[in-house]
């Protein structure tokens, strides 16, 4: 897709610090929103836009993802800055934004996990601890992003939501999943705050400078309730080479070094006045939410919706649905992965 035409280089020259003649590449990341390097010899900035094609209406909001890191940039916490927002329509369909590009890593996998040693995964998982505390504690209600959805509830939404999202699709019948529901309905706990929920709070989403996390990436699924919801994503894929079974297959984690579960329960009590005796509960709903994406792609990838695919790689979306659900539905979750 011929995104960058001429007329949108000059463009984007004119309201960046950039050359017309621009060089760009897209990071090979993730199946949702695309993001772009664009870069001179002096200059490099980061670009991101929807998909290509036709999208749901509700979704892939660039303005909204511009607002959010503009208010959090502005409160000194560590998200790129943005530079631009681009609504026109004119040179461009879609609306896109411009931020700064960070420079570090990003640390995908175990693989380059392994590149760190025990000391330097110690110091990253504080500050990665360290980062979302501070973005659970930021005060949004004060803010500009207190319209950002809606404050009370946040649990019982999400997994209704969910739920009806994964019905209306549904191609087979999971019994996990089932058992999981009911567990996750029977025993919402009580919503301590209201905070940002970044949504898919994990180490491939942060760029690490100097063992030093510099900033949080990818707010698309950001939205305003119970910020435990992030701990429960950070717990449950916070996965070791001790664990049976775990979904999470690539995780940083699995490169040994890393501080223990226990661990990241305790650096964060350290950072937060929040109670965390329900983080079983919170783990259980990232594992139950993992499972219903798992599902949407196991059946969009078999109704042809990504062009031509492998038959191995549909099979082992549909069999990683399982893996999720099947950790949801431990009633003893905690006792097995701490």
């Amino acid at each position: 897709m011929d995104f960058f035409s001429e007329k949108l280089k000059k463009y984007i020259s004119s309201v960046i610090n950039i050359s017309e003649d621009f060089n760009f590449e897209q990071f090979k990341v993730g199946r949702s929103n695309i993001t772009f390097k664009i870069f001179d010899d002096a200059n490099s900035f980061v670009l991101r836009r929807p998909p290509f094609g036709l999208k749901l209406e509700s979704a892939h909001n660039m303005g909204r993802e511009y607002k959010i890191l503009k208010v959090l940039s502005e409160n000194g916490l560590r998200v790129p800055k943005p530079m631009y927002l681009y609504n026109k329509k004119e040179l461009s369909v879609d609306d896109f934004y411009i931020m700064e590009f960070i420079e570090g890593e990003t640390i995908a996998n175990n693989q380059i996990a392994d590149e760190f040693n025990e000391i330097q995964k110690n110091t990253i998982t504080k500050s990665f601890i360290k980062a979302l505390s501070e973005i659970h504690n930021f005060d949004v209600i004060s803010s500009e992003l207190n319209d950002l959805g809606k404050h009370e509830d946040y649990v019982e939404r999400q997994i209704n939501r969910w739920n009806k999202q994964f019905q209306s699709q549904k191609v087979r019948e999971i019994k996990e999943l089932e058992i999981a529901t009911k567990l996750l309905l029977d025993n919402i706990p009580s919503q301590q705050t209201v905070g940002i929920v970044h949504g898919d709070y994990r180490l491939d989403n942060v760029r690490v400078k100097d063992n030093q996390v510099a900033a949080v990436l990818d707010w698309e699924l950001c939205t305003l309730g119970d910020p435990l919801a992030d701990m429960g994503t950070v717990i449950a894929s916070w996965n070791t080479k001790q664990e049976k079974d775990s979904p999470f297959i690539y995780s940083p984690t699995l490169s040994e070094g890393f501080p223990t579960r226990k661990d990241v329960i305790e650096l964060y009590l350290n950072n937060s006045d929040l109670d965390l005796s329900d983080i079983e509960f919170y783990a259980r709903l990232s594992f139950w939410k993992h499972a219903m994406i798992m599902e949407g792609v196991y059946i969009r990838y078999s109704m042809g919706s990504y062009g031509k695919t492998n038959e191995n790689e549909i099979e082992s979306f549909k069999n990683s649905t399982i893996k999720f659900a099947n950790k949801a539905a431990n009633e003893n979750l905690l006792e097995e992965i701490i």
